[in-house]
């Protein structure tokens, strides 16, 4: 388990599904429930990073039925802010805030903080999508201070990019900017690819809305090359088509 969640963190995708494959086999064997539904837990979760929903949604609906029988509630709470996740990418709102919510009160009675933390992110992203961009900086913005609090960075990285989003969102670029370059020192330093690839997207998205053509270009195909480093085919292509919208929108100007 331990070897596939390195490569994970490594943005390794095909050999974590390896190990993760080899550990759930062994615990089968060996009748350890618990071990099961953590390898069912991680292969699920490799799945929705690759964006292969349809795929994840058994191995998380078995890993939590395991969860609940033996009073697992942390590992209960993981799934069900997992499946919070696919129902945002789907724009199920209403379904992802009930399950946000409902993981965020688990771990709100065991006093899990950077689970708290997750929950309250994956709560600001909702209102977020949904233009509420008051309710995602205060609740951002309390995921941010438990971060730091406990001390991940990586999560810290990762609010701060939401709030810098937002800023974005209100034309407040100036914010954005620093928001997003203090996360991207984050993840330069602590090597999350996958992390660092969004966050190039997004500084590139607000020198794009500010007519910043160059400075967008060069970000979006910096994106574009981390999300391709990482098997993040569909997310590199996004950032490549976008590169080439601003590409267009700078002859254009050239031509003028």
């Amino acid at each position: 388990m331990k070897l596939g969640q390195m490569h994970r963190r490594q943005d390794d995708y095909p050999e974590a599904r390896k190990y993760f494959t080899e550990a759930l086999d062994i615990y089968i064997d060996i009748v350890d429930r618990e071990g099961e539904a953590n390898a069912l837990f991680e292969l699920a979760r490799i799945h929705r990073l690759q964006s292969e929903h349809n795929q994840a949604i058994p191995l998380y609906t078995k890993a939590i039925e395991i969860y609940t029988d033996i009073g697992n509630r942390d590992g209960r709470a993981c799934i069900l802010w997992n499946l919070a996740q696919i129902h945002r990418h789907r724009e199920e709102y209403d379904d992802a805030i009930k399950l946000y919510t409902e993981a965020l009160q688990i771990w709100n009675d065991i006093g899990q903080r950077e689970g708290r933390a997750d929950a309250l992110g994956g709560l600001a992203q909702v209102h977020r999508l949904q233009n509420e961009y008051s309710e995602a900086i205060t609740l951002y913005s309390e995921e941010l201070q438990i971060r730091t609090e406990i001390g991940h960075s990586q999560g810290r990285a990762e609010a701060l990019a939401g709030l810098a989003k937002v800023y974005r969102l209100r034309k407040e670029y100036s914010q954005a900017i620093i928001l997003y370059s203090e996360a991207l020192q984050i993840c330069t330093v602590s090597g999350s690819r996958y992390s660092k690839a969004f966050i190039l997207e997004g500084l590139a998205d607000v020198h794009r809305d500010q007519d910043h053509h160059s400075d967008a270009i060069h970000h979006y195909e910096q994106a574009a090359e981390t999300f391709k480093q990482i098997g993040q085919t569909m997310n590199a292509a996004r950032a490549s088509k976008k590169a080439a919208r601003v590409h267009r929108l700078l002859k254009e100007k050239e031509a003028a």
